[in-house]
């Protein structure tokens, strides 16, 4: 486990590739690509993970799996006047095609810091490194982290005793293309490579590896670094050289080729090598970096590898919750079918399409201040302080829909209700008979003492971005929140239209 800052520099030693401006090729003939995965996580803890496939010994594969976790996402306790210490639980998971365990790790650890702005600092964070080896096969695998200073919010998860967490599920592909003749190992993205140290947890034959599971390069590094292996034969007495080729690709398919390079080699069956690519002079957006080898003077066989990367030049996208602020942002500035359709673009293609649709908004496109977007990030502010309770308040339902429409017109508040200030009551008439059954609990009618908001507007709401206005709606908007738990989580439960919050 180590942690590291953004801002470090990429050590020579390590082949490097500078992109040419307009250097280009036809796409990479076939090849065997190796599947390496990555994602973000879901749930309450915010982190990447990516498994990578390795060749390990003669008949077996490895998934590595690089796991962040952002300071920020760990809850730290306070143990002496300079000592902060936090507890994490790692657990991965793999599953053959028969759903048979193939893998299980795991591991408990303490993370201790002793200067508190470090747990809020965006740019650090906590990384573990492990791997798991498995028979030839494709494999489904769950990356599960849990903070053990925190339980889950809910008194079902409290009574399970069930801590705060989130996970990553995917695939890795640890197939027979990893024993070909010659064959590549996926590539692992990285922050930085550097010469190796004695025993530490990142060492790689030659390479100090140090993890970048979220592939994210460009303002912050402008340097695609990566790690792979290539395995062989061993090589006569005479040696054997190889031809190395590498590719970009656009998410339109355009190919770029940014290096070739030769390699000579004397004894042993796998070798360790590292690549850099330079990035500064390309625009933001989704890439994949493709690796090809063949035997010099050999014209058969081809193998590939290939590992996929985003490029990101807005402060935004590197903000840990990057995806959930540009999806709110989304909700802002889309339509309700291109804000469903953003949710599946990689970061870097979101960074791109929002960025668009800032310029698109801007009411005086002539002046350099944006004010669509200042009003956007005030309401951001506005969200987080006032609805903060257990995720910032951006997230939450009553944050989303004050950032779509503004302050209500109306508002009413109760967090002890009784008598006639109850849901049922205060909701009266004023939204359909099957809406308020289904609102209000079950058997309890106007009973229900759950605490509530009711926000209502007179017409369309003060929405930041007016071009997507709600053209179905002449007479107002309400909407519902409703704390179920008694936790001061407020979860929205009706609303009268059907756009997106």
């Amino acid at each position: 486990m180590r942690h590291f800052r953004i801002g470090q520099a990429l050590a020579a030693g390590i082949t490097a590739f500078l992109l040419a401006p307009g250097a280009s090729a036809a796409p990479p003939p076939p090849g065997t690509i190796a599947p390496g995965e990555f994602a973000a996580s879901v749930g309450d803890i915010r982190f990447h993970a990516r498994a990578t496939p390795f060749k390990h010994g003669a008949s077996e594969g490895r998934a590595e799996f690089a796991i962040r976790i952002p300071y920020r996402e760990i809850k730290f306790l306070r143990k002496a006047d300079s000592l902060y210490e936090g507890r994490l639980r790692v657990t991965v998971e793999m599953w053959d095609a028969a759903q048979k365990r193939a893998g299980y790790h795991q591991q408990e650890a303490q993370v201790q810091v002793t200067d508190p702005v470090v747990a809020t600092d965006s740019l650090l964070g906590e990384i573990y490194k492990l791997g798991l080896t498995a028979p030839p096969g494709a494999y489904r695998f769950r990356v599960l982290v849990e903070d053990m200073n925190v339980a889950r919010m809910g008194l079902v998860y409290k009574m399970k005793d069930q801590k705060r967490q989130g996970k990553v599920e995917g695939q890795v592909d640890l197939g027979r293309w990893l024993f070909g003749s010659p064959a590549l190992s996926g590539i692992e993205t990285a922050w930085e490579i550097t010469a190796a140290q004695e025993g530490t947890t990142f060492r790689k034959g030659p390479y100090e590896v140090y993890p970048h599971p979220s592939g994210y390069y460009g303002l912050h590094r402008d340097a695609v670094a990566g790690y792979y292996e290539i395995y062989d034969e061993p090589p006569p007495p005479e040696g054997r050289s190889y031809r190395v080729r590498s590719f970009l690709v656009g998410t339109a398919g355009d190919t770029t080729l940014v290096g070739e390079d030769s390699l000579h080699v004397t004894e042993g069956a796998a070798w360790p090598h590292a690549i850099s690519v330079d990035v500064s002079g390309m625009d933001a957006g989704h890439y994949r970096l493709v690796l090809q080898i063949r035997r010099e003077g050999d014209a058969g066989r081809v193998a590939a590898s290939a590992a996929e990367f985003d490029v990101l030049w807005s402060e935004d996208s590197w903000r840990p919750e990057a995806a959930d602020f540009y999806d709110v942002a989304a909700t802002v500035l889309l339509s309700s079918a291109e804000a469903g359709d953003f949710r599946k673009l990689s970061m870097g293609e979101k960074e791109v399409r929002i960025e668009r649709a800032w310029r698109e908004a801007d009411p005086s496109p002539e002046t350099a201040e944006n004010e669509a977007r200042e009003e956007f990030r005030r309401r951001i502010e506005v969200a987080n302080e006032r609805f903060t309770i257990y995720a910032p308040g951006m997230f939450t339902d009553r944050g989303r829909v004050y950032i779509r429409y503004g302050e209500p017109d109306d508002l009413k508040i109760e967090r002890l209700p009784v008598a006639d200030k109850t849901l049922g009551y205060a909701l009266g008439n004023s939204i359909p008979q099957q809406s308020k059954d289904a609102l209000t609990k079950s058997g309890s009618g106007i009973a229900d003492m759950r605490p509530y908001e009711i926000w209502t507007y007179d017409s369309r709401g003060h929405q930041a971005n007016p071009r997507y206005g709600l053209n179905e709606l002449t007479s107002g908007m309400k909407f519902v929140f409703v704390d179920d738990q008694g936790y001061g989580e407020y979860t929205l439960r009706y609303s009268s239209t059907t756009g997106i919050h």
